[in-house]
């Protein structure tokens, strides 16, 4: 599509390690590669950067990545010239020297503040409303991704989904599961399932806090490299991989265990039976957005005529309230395995009316055409 834009700046603070910063790093080489934009990324944590990209540096202020210009963001930030597109990732709040040389530019900047994802009805009315910025009077525009033609769209690229399909390989006789979540103190029912059942699994497991629950499980602490079986489980210990490498596991396995929100459009792109566990809020705010999700792949299942088993909507509550408080924590685990194809089908299912939609990037650039270019002169 024609378009003037040839810079742009993303600022990303790094939250929970890595899930705003995998969405951003991802954004950044889609706008890059795909879209041939001039792109900086500006990123306050170098250190947890470097689990995503190993060949980054940790000590230097700017330095190139895969064709993008990555900064250190710092309090006292050198003064730099705003592109013509900045990406507020996920409300991080713009340096205020920042914003200033934005307001001196002739025209202003196209300002995106990229909210988190969501399937909730209500954001497609609110995707891509404008907002007075109080202190400069510039206007800040909204974005939010989701899974309708209404919303912001998911991200994704040509590319990645070649390396995704390239991964993918004929059924095993050993089960393949990976395991990325946030605490869970309800996983030693699934684990015990697993080993219990008559099929071989192998369960590939990341550091972080669900190494330490199936640790606790075993009742040995594991560390990277480390391969361990109980039952008809073998539990292997991985490093943090790259995007490419963690895209390739996704689609090489047969459940998906995933958490927050980088890893989980990942493995709706995989196609593969999977579990979100989405990020805990107060108040259980989070389960409003799960539920909306939910719904949504079901009713596509059931559009395509793959339905969704019953003990995957079980199962997704399970995984997600992990309370025993709440009876609906203990779910048939046993019933959910013998399903996982079928939960396969209707994921598939899922994954291809998600495709029939365009990608976020592309979205973003059009947004930029048409609200942008079109501007009186």
């Amino acid at each position: 599509m024609p378009t003037s834009i040839k810079t742009c700046d993303i600022f990303c603070t790094v939250i929970d390690n890595y899930g705003d910063l995998g969405v951003c790093w991802r954004l950044a080489r889609h706008l890059h590669h795909d879209h041939a934009l001039t792109v900086r990324l500006w990123i306050d944590d170098l250190i947890s950067f470097k689990h995503l990209a190993p060949a980054l540096s940790t000590t230097q202020q700017q330095q190139m990545l895969d064709g993008i210009t990555v900064m250190h963001w710092q309090p006292q930030m050198a003064d730099a010239e705003p592109g013509d597109l900045i990406i507020e990732g996920f409300g991080c709040e713009l340096p205020e020297a920042f914003i200033q040389a934005m307001t001196a530019q002739s025209p202003h900047p196209a300002w995106v503040n990229l909210e988190y994802l969501s399937a909730e009805p209500w954001i497609e009315g609110c995707h891509a409303l404008p907002s007075v910025h109080a202190a400069s009077g510039l206007i800040k525009h909204f974005w939010f991704p989701g899974f309708t033609p209404a919303s912001g769209g998911l991200l994704r690229s040509a590319g990645e989904l070649e390396q995704i399909h390239d991964a993918r390989r004929p059924a095993r006789k050993c089960r393949q599961v990976s395991l990325f979540s946030y605490r869970q103190t309800g996983i030693g029912h699934l684990l015990d399932a697993l080993a219990a059942d008559e099929t071989r699994t192998l369960l590939k497991v990341f550091p972080g806090q669900a190494l330490t629950d199936v640790s606790n499980w075993l009742g040995r602490i594991l560390t990277i490299g480390e391969e361990v079986s109980r039952g008809e489980l073998c539990i292997r210990v991985l490093p943090l991989l790259h995007h490419t490498e963690y895209d390739r596991l996704l689609a090489d396995s047969d459940l998906n265990l995933v958490r927050g929100e980088d890893s989980f459009v990942r493995a709706q792109w995989a196609g593969n039976a999977m579990l979100w566990h989405i990020y805990p809020q107060e108040d259980d705010a989070h389960l409003i957005k799960l539920d909306a999700w939910q719904a949504r792949v079901e009713g596509i299942a059931a559009m395509a005529d793959t339905p969704m088993p019953a003990s995957w909507g079980q199962a997704l509550t399970a995984w997600n309230h992990c309370d025993s408080r709440h009876p609906e924590s203990l779910a048939n685990w046993c019933e959910f395995l013998a399903d996982l194809p079928a939960i396969h089908l209707a994921l598939a299912s899922w994954r291809q009316y998600l495709l029939t939609q365009p990608d976020l990037a592309t979205q973003l650039m059009r947004f930029y055409a048409d609200r942008v270019e079109s501007r009186p002169k």
